[in-house]
């Protein structure tokens, strides 16, 4: 199980475009942005940065940050408008109100409940440390029967719902994942293909060259945002939106700027060459690699990071496996409300990729690690 959760690597790149006047190299003008840096008060406590929050949420007010802590199993509840720890919410990891030993995310679906999700383990459990209830899709009593292998990663919950989720749902074997829908009170499962799944097969890949042994992801992704329930890749621009009491998704593609609407590098099946294997993977990193579309209340648009790697020249042996970047250039794209491309630009700013980031009161805020403190980077500009 450890092997399968390294084997996780997430590695993809892709793109969009814009409508607006270019400039004499075929970009739009860029945007003027001012950075300010603030730090959270820990209050005498040790924070856990360990995963660059990648395994936090917003209260919808988005006044509070959920950090999960796997080392100490708490949540960390952040006052982002006193920029301070609030509290520390403990959790246990074995026994009737366990989490588990293998917690791959943490979402927020009620303002005093989260979703824990582990591998093959999601369950609703309040701010006390109390579970709920088990919510996996092995709750709808015809499912396992059906569908025995496999797991659901990061499900959400359908907004405007208690009990009805839906994942990326990946079957051992099969290279195209399902979407997966189902219900804990009806106790009903429907599966679904989808043009964008089909598509993150030319980006997976497994390498095995006798001594290490990994799978390289399609880099499909499920998040809600505004209500609404978006289904990307970080290998291509398109984006798939269900709107809140909807079956279908409806299609959103970007075509007319600046920046390519899809990553050109694509992977074998499978590598079994070490040089090969870098080659490809620092190829593909030079490519734009697209981060979750985040919702602006106060504007009423959508935000999308990219970012394209940057690398020395060669392959130092000092890497290991994975060329190790130098920086990285960082862009962003606004839409409006009904996902159409209002602006790109890049973002000099930044030099790396952006790590866990948000829109609040009308400024981006970007994790930052502050010697060993949390920290956030806000970006704000005008439009």
């Amino acid at each position: 199980m450890k092997q399968l959760i390294c084997g996780l690597i997430f590695l993809f790149l892709a793109a969009c475009g814009s409508g607006e006047p270019s400039d004499e190299n075929g970009q739009a003008p860029v945007l003027e942005f001012t950075l300010d840096t603030v730090q959270i008060d820990a209050n005498g406590e040790i924070l856990f940065l360990n995963n660059s929050l990648r395994f936090a949420d917003l209260s919808r007010n988005k006044q509070y940050l959920y950090n999960l802590n796997s080392q100490t199993n708490t949540i960390e509840q952040i006052d982002l408008d006193k920029l301070a720890l609030q509290a520390l919410l403990p959790f246990e990891k074995e026994g009737p109100d366990g989490i588990g030993p293998y917690m791959f995310g943490m979402r927020l679906v009620e303002e005093d409940k989260f979703l824990m999700s582990g591998y093959g383990n999601h369950a609703l459990f309040d701010s006390s440390g109390k579970k709920l209830a088990d919510v996996g899709p092995e709750t709808v009593p015809s499912f396992p029967s059906e569908m025995e292998a496999g797991n659901v990663l990061f499900p959400v919950r359908l907004p405007e719902t208690t009990a009805s989720y839906a994942g990326i749902y990946k079957v051992p074997g099969e290279r195209e994942p399902w979407l997966l829908f189902w219900d804990t009170e009806e106790k009903s499962y429907r599966k679904i293909r989808n043009p964008l799944l089909e598509k993150s097969v030319q980006y997976q890949s497994d390498f095995n060259d006798g001594t290490t042994a990994l799978h390289i992801s399609g880099g499909e992704y499920l998040e809600v945002e505004n209500e609404r329930v978006l289904l990307f890749l970080a290998g291509s621009s398109d984006l798939y939106v269900l709107e809140p009491g909807e079956k279908d998704f409806e299609a959103y593609t970007f075509e007319n700027g600046w920046l390519p609407r899809e990553r050109e590098t694509l992977f074998p099946e499978k590598i079994n060459d070490r040089a090969l294997f870098q080659e490809l993977y620092k190829k593909a990193n030079e490519e734009i690699f697209y981060h979750k579309p985040i919702w602006d209340g106060s504007l009423q648009v959508y935000y999308r990071f990219s970012h394209k790697l940057e690398y020395e020249v060669g392959i130092s042996p000092s890497d290991g496996l994975f060329p190790k970047p130098k920086g990285a250039s960082v862009f962003l794209t606004v839409y409006d409300a009904d996902f159409s491309l209002l602006r790109e630009s890049a973002v000099p700013e930044l030099d790396q990729p952006p790590s866990y980031h948000f829109a609040k009161d009308g400024k981006i805020w970007v994790f930052e690690n502050i010697e060993d403190e949390m920290g956030f980077v806000r970006l704000s500009f005008d439009m």
